[in-house]
């Protein structure tokens, strides 16, 4: 027999579990893990997931002026919400990059990331685009340079995410030379297995993507949102 009596068992309101909580702020971080698969570029909340390629990299670019950054690589990750958030704080992000020389050259790299708020028609800046520390690599063709830091972008104000809408990462890599007319090829880390990098054959457009992420160097992008924890 059901008793008739409101409010005995109240419904449960949303189940919310963090993978680490900032008490402090009021804040409760989730860490989602980049990938690319098929030439399709998302995100994901399990570390154990794996991804089809290990890395991601643009085409071979030519430095024609060493006194100028040039951009190797622009990708967007992305997170969709299938339930209302908020977030607010420090948004982390952890990017391994590396380039990958195809001359001699001493080369200066750095990576940038920005994050939005994206309604599937207007991409919305949330803080400020942030940039890595620079390293400078002295390699033969062939080999690689990589690198990985972590980037911080502060979100000041409870941004409000409604069901269906996007928060998108966007990951730029940058590569200068010491002289002019180096060549390069330059890209992320994007495997949240975290294996080590190879170089990949594309079999359908008989291209090969190479590798841009020096041998047992991390090639895990992470994410860590922080989100409002709801009283």
């Amino acid at each position: 027999m059901t008793l008739g009596i409101p409010g005995l068992f109240p419904p449960k309101g949303e189940l919310v579990n963090y993978d680490y909580v900032d008490y402090s702020n009021g804040t409760g971080y989730d860490i989602y893990y980049g990938f690319s698969n098929a030439g399709i570029t998302g995100t994901i909340t399990e570390s154990g997931f794996y991804s089809g390629m290990i890395h991601k990299n643009g085409a071979e670019i030519t430095l024609t002026n060493q006194d100028t950054y040039y951009e190797l690589l622009d990708v967007d990750f992305d997170i969709t919400f299938n339930i209302p958030k908020d977030i607010k704080g420090d948004i982390l992000i952890q990017i391994p990059f590396g380039i990958n020389a195809q001359t001699d050259g001493t080369y200066f790299i750095k990576t940038t990331c920005s994050v939005y708020h994206y309604d599937s028609t207007t991409p919305t800046p949330m803080g400020s685009t942030t940039t890595s520390e620079e390293v400078r690599k002295a390699i033969s063709i062939g080999e690689i340079g990589s690198h990985i830091t972590t980037l911080k972008v502060t979100q000041a104000t409870v941004k409000h995410f409604k069901k269906g809408e996007t928060l998108r990462f966007t990951i730029k890599v940058y590569a200068q030379a010491q002289i002019d007319n180096e060549r390069v090829i330059g890209g992320v880390g994007c495997d949240p297995q975290n294996r080590s990098d190879v170089d990949i054959d594309l079999l359908a457009n008989d291209d090969t993507e190479d590798q841009v992420i020096e041998t047992n160097k991390p090639t895990q992008i992470a994410f860590h949102v922080p989100f409002v924890i709801p009283n």
